[in-house]
């Protein structure tokens, strides 16, 4: 409806002083919508079950994307993926090769805690930045060259799109 762009407009657009300040509000608004509100509607739903669940948020833009994608895509949707099954230790993979040493490191720390999830259901282990639990505090893990627990990813963003599709189903 007009009412949700005018809205969206609002939340995301409206501050915008340049044109790329528009394009990341755009992208942002995609993202979070497509991505971000779901996963975490996904995670709160099996939270709620009484499931144990860990969630995250990848961070770093991977050095082989130089090049490849505009410099203003950070780390894009699957961009763990490659770190998750150690793609820069691939022999003969060349679009790996320009990984950093800084990323061989972090695709271990990856690797470990997604092995000790799918070895004891929880990533967490010797040596790794403590992932938290996704519990009523939301809590989550920042995944980037460096690790950090933190809490309520996009708050205010994902109580606006919850609102907001609350109303539309209302709305029928």
């Amino acid at each position: 409806s007009s009412e949700l762009a005018d809205q969206v407009y609002k939340e995301y657009i409206e501050k915008a002083e340049n044109s790329t300040q528009v394009r990341d509000g755009l992208l942002d608004t995609l993202g979070d919508f497509v991505f971000v509100v779901p996963a975490i509607e996904v995670a709160r739903y099996h939270r709620d079950a009484g499931n144990q669940v860990y969630f995250y948020e990848f961070q770093h833009r991977p050095s082989s994307m130089a090049g490849v994608v505009p410099e203003y895509v950070k780390a894009d949707h699957t961009s763990e993926i490659a770190f998750v099954f150690g793609k820069p230790f691939l022999a003969g993979d060349v679009s790996m090769l320009t990984a950093t040493e800084e990323e061989s490191k972090l695709s271990r720390t990856v690797m470990r805690y997604w092995t000790n999830f799918a070895k004891n259901g929880n990533p967490n282990g010797e040596d790794l930045v403590h992932w938290p639990q996704y519990d009523q505090d939301e809590n989550y893990l920042e995944i980037d060259l460096v690790q950090k627990a933190s809490e309520k990813l996009k708050e205010g963003k994902v109580k606006f799109w919850i609102q907001h599709m609350e109303q539309m189903m209302n709305e029928k």
